[in-house]
């Protein structure tokens, strides 16, 4: 039998391996801590219906504001209690920081310094772990900069949203990327809007597409290629414009399982309050669409 000694030094050394092998298989065996829970910082608040049930599974709603507005006044331009009573669902009016959402390059991510995509995901989230919510029924809509950040939502969450509702606000003149999901699409845009204008523009020197440019880029995101003959649609949706003056247009994927439509609203403003019937045919647009 070959017996072989070790030298002071070469015992030390061994030794010292020996020991940092043991407190690296014990760091391997603990535990990874748990991820910080999201906290509802902003204090949003998820609105139910006066019968809501745990048990049961809710539509949601997201609804965002526009420029310089806030929850409140969303609330005022896209009222949802009387239909959440009628059609039951959940959903909540946020109030962004800054009176802005930071949702594309031209509207109106001025500063850059607000993670706005990431915070509202995890707001999503976090909803569906404290209340009774349907995931394959998850809805974004917004006004001006609130509809822009409907659309960075949709590029930048499709997997977890079902469709956006958009009034009077685009997506990027050009996408930096494009949905990973198919996902559907009812953009309203009034044609006298001088704010975000119907045909295109620019804000400080900051370009968006026009509203028929941006439902082309969303109809190709989609592969809606399948045209539905709308032309006998017609919707009274603004108030001061008399007779039913919003048309539709719209495309189906070749199952139909996703809808790229497009309201136009001859006559219609920048904000341009829907009518009560309009906001119910909205409801049920949406929650016909499902994931």
């Amino acid at each position: 039998m070959t017996v072989f000694h070790l030298n002071p030094i070469m015992k030390h050394i061994l030794i010292a391996l020996l020991i940092i092998a043991s407190f690296s298989l014990k760091a391997a065996e603990k535990p990874k801590p748990a991820a910080a829970a999201w906290k509802n910082t902003r204090n949003y608040k998820i609105i139910t219906p006066k019968n809501y049930d745990p048990k049961k599974k809710y539509p949601f709603i997201l609804s965002l504001h526009g420029f310089t507005g806030n929850g409140r006044s969303q609330a005022g331009f896209f009222p949802l209690a009387d239909l959440a009573e009628k059609y039951g669902f959940l959903y909540c009016f946020p109030s962004g920081l800054d009176r802005s959402w930071n949702a594309t390059n031209a509207c109106c991510d001025f500063t850059g310094k607000n993670d706005d995509s990431t915070y509202l995901r995890s707001l999503i989230l976090w909803a569906q772990k404290e209340y009774s919510i349907d995931k394959k029924k998850v809805y974004v809509t917004g006004l001006s900069n609130g509809g822009f950040m409907s659309y960075r939502m949709a590029q930048d969450h499709a997997d977890l949203i079902t469709a956006i509702v958009p009034f009077a606000g685009v997506g990027f003149k050009n996408w930096p990327k494009q949905p990973k999901n198919p996902l559907s699409v009812l953009h309203i845009h009034g044609t006298k809007d001088s704010t975000i204008k119907w045909k295109g523009g620019s804000i400080i020197a900051r370009a968006y597409p026009s509203a028929e440019e941006n439902f082309e880029n969303w109809r190709r995101f989609n592969k809606c290629d399948k045209a539905v003959d709308a032309s006998k649609e017609k919707v009274d949706l603004a108030r001061r414009v008399s007779g039913k003056e919003t048309t539709i247009t719209r495309f189906t994927n070749k199952d139909g399982t996703v809808t790229t439509e497009l309201w136009k609203v001859t006559g219609g403003g920048h904000v341009t309050p829907p009518t009560s019937e309009a906001r119910e045919r909205i409801i049920k647009w949406m929650f016909a669409q499902s994931k």
